[in-house]
């Protein structure tokens, strides 16, 4: 192992209050057997240190599941530089990730570490066999597939976290009890808190995070709807009053477009209340059986007010997060430091 002393870091905070504390534990002993000495400085702030004195300090991001396409698609701060420590890494992942030059340590003692002239790169630990009373269920609620309808609309219209339980279940289409659980929870967890007699929403930024990842994972292969082809991928430019008449929003890499001009969409992600059959019909979308690059989802939110032709933001940069694709997700980092809407959710 070569060494030097490592460059001073800009260092940005983040919180990880809510994840199982069995993981953290996890995550120094796995550091120190690897020889380092750890030093937690604040909440995900962590300090590692080698024996001949080099170190770094990095933002920790725990999760509990790490795929080929989460690795692919999803956002961690760059500053300070993150240190993903994970359950299990499968080599076709970990390779995801030395790719976008994230390091990371696993529970089963793969780990890729690299600095200056420090270099840790463990690879073929096979994955480590989990007790059940290990597996938390914090967040199941909230983060269920249900809960995410419901965390939607709180990151879209952040003013709906004050709106009585009924309202909000009648705009993220989920029973009263499943309101009730979710606010009870993300309360629980400092995202939501009492100012007077209203309800508000706090650490937007996190949530956004832990939001657009669950989605990915779990929300965005249920609202599949069908998938078409369209031989003329532009037509949907021209189609605003159509697409409004027909209750169909633009979404995906597309609605991205129209925040960001320098994306060139490939595709284009419709969300509907069911598939719309006007629209394929005039425009001579045709039905794919292998993908398309037509995607119809349905849309499972009622807004409390009139709506763009485009979907929210917040829904939008999940989409290009939940695609895998590295360019969607530069495009998705873009739009996120851009759009209004996603930087109110920042500084909340």
């Amino acid at each position: 192992m070569r060494r030097r002393s490592a460059r001073v870091q800009n260092m940005r905070m983040f919180n990880l209050n809510e994840h199982d504390d069995s993981l953290n534990a996890e995550m120094r002993s796995r550091l120190q057997e690897l020889g380092f000495r750890v030093e937690v400085l604040a909440d995900a702030l962590v300090k590692l240190t080698t024996r001949s004195g080099a170190a770094r300090t990095y933002g920790v991001e725990l999760k509990r599941r790490m795929t080929a396409e989460l690795a692919t698609a999803v956002h961690f701060p760059p500053s300070p530089p993150p240190l993903l420590f994970t359950t299990y890494l499968s080599e076709p992942v970990a390779e995801r990730l030395r790719a976008r030059g994230i390091d990371y340590v696993d529970a089963a003692g793969n780990a890729h570490l690299s600095w200056d002239d420090v270099l840790i790169d463990v690879r073929g630990r096979r994955k480590p066999t989990v007790p059940a009373g290990r597996v938390s269920s914090r967040g199941a609620g909230a983060f269920g597939r249900a809960g995410l309808q419901v965390l939607f609309v709180l990151l879209s219209w952040p003013e709906a976290a004050a709106f009585p339980y009924r309202r909000l279940a009648e705009m993220s289409g989920v029973s009263l009890g499943t309101v009730k659980t979710v606010v009870d929870e993300l309360t629980r967890a400092g995202y939501l808190y009492e100012r007077g007699n209203e309800r508000r929403l706090a650490r937007g930024a996190e949530l956004l995070d832990r939001w657009s990842e669950a989605y990915s994972i779990t929300l965005d292969t249920s609202l599949a709807l069908g998938e078409f082809v369209a031989a003329d991928l532009s037509w949907w430019r021209d189609a605003e009053e159509d697409l409004l008449s027909s209750g169909v929003q633009v979404g995906g890499e597309a609605g991205a477009s129209l925040i960001d001009p320098r994306l060139r969409p490939a595709s284009l992600t419709l969300y509907a209340g069911g598939l719309p059959a006007r629209l394929i019909g005039r425009y001579r979308l045709a039905r794919a059986e292998n993908g398309g690059n037509v995607h119809i989802r349905r849309r499972f939110w009622q807004a409390p007010g009139p709506e763009s032709w485009i979907v929210p933001s917040p829904l939008i940069y999940a989409d290009l997060l939940a695609s895998g694709d590295p360019r969607q997700r530069e495009h998705g980092d873009r739009i996120r430091s851009d759009d209004d809407r996603l930087k109110r959710i920042d500084r909340t």
